[in-house]
């Protein structure tokens, strides 16, 4: 009986390894692939206004101005009328930010989309920026408001979040009124510091991937759209 069985153990065998060999194979063309496609992301740049000396400090200042919409068809500042993902969510025009070491970055986001409230009200404050943030934005009445905010005290109306985890940064980011005029941003303007080059992830901490299991999925995990990098250079 081992004689005859022997040529089945040994197609099996056959059949094994040429499962393994095909695996093998997809996995390196998977992983070839993915490097080719998603780097191009750190050659991009933000059309930021011209860095200025600060008065008195002789440092300088990069303002980068972002936009926030809940797609991107809908976008006002930066359309995108050739990208794949029309109704993903995203921030625009880029995700990658290249600032100097050592100086001060300030970010102004025209903030589109309406609320979606934070799953975790730590958010909601303010963290790792110079003194507070301002804001030009439209209150639950429809009409128009400015002021300075440390924080949002009410955890449901914040549309996103700009987060830096290893700089320390986050910074809520109101979402539009249902009463605001139709075509109304909230703008959101705020500054850091940053210190020694590096390369630094950051990204918006409101699940919104709609269609997505727990909202995790397509623009929350895909470089270009909620999240990139912060390169300090």
């Amino acid at each position: 009986m081992s004689d005859s069985s022997s040529p089945k153990y040994g197609n099996r065998a056959v059949v094994l390894v040429l499962v393994v060999a095909t695996l093998v194979v997809f996995l390196a063309v998977f992983f070839a692939r993915f490097v080719e496609t998603f780097p191009y992301t750190l050659t991009s740049e933000v059309a930021s206004q011209p860095r200025v000396v600060l008065a008195g400090t002789g440092g300088t200042e990069t303002v980068i101005h972002l936009e926030t919409v809940g797609s991107i068809s809908s976008a006002i500042d930066f359309p995108k009328p050739n990208d794949p993902n029309q109704d993903w969510v995203s921030y625009l025009p880029t995700t990658t930010f290249k600032v100097p070491a050592n100086s001060v970055v300030t970010v102004v986001i025209d903030q589109e989309d309406s609320a979606s409230g934070l799953r975790n009200p730590f958010w909601s404050k303010a963290q790792g920026i110079i003194g507070p943030f301002h804001m030009k934005y439209f209150d639950q009445n429809g009409n128009p408001q400015e002021g300075d905010f440390t924080q949002l005290d009410d955890a449901s109306t914040p549309a996103h979040t700009f987060g830096i985890p290893d700089l320390g940064v986050f910074v809520p980011l109101l979402g539009v009124s249902d009463a605001a005029p139709a075509g109304s941003i909230n703008q959101i303007t705020f500054s850091f510091r940053v210190g020694k080059a590096g390369t630094y992830h950051w990204q918006c901490f409101v699940p919104c991937g709609s269609g997505t299991i727990y909202g995790n999925g397509g623009p929350m995990q895909t470089l270009g759209y909620m999240g990139g990098f912060l390169v300090v250079q």
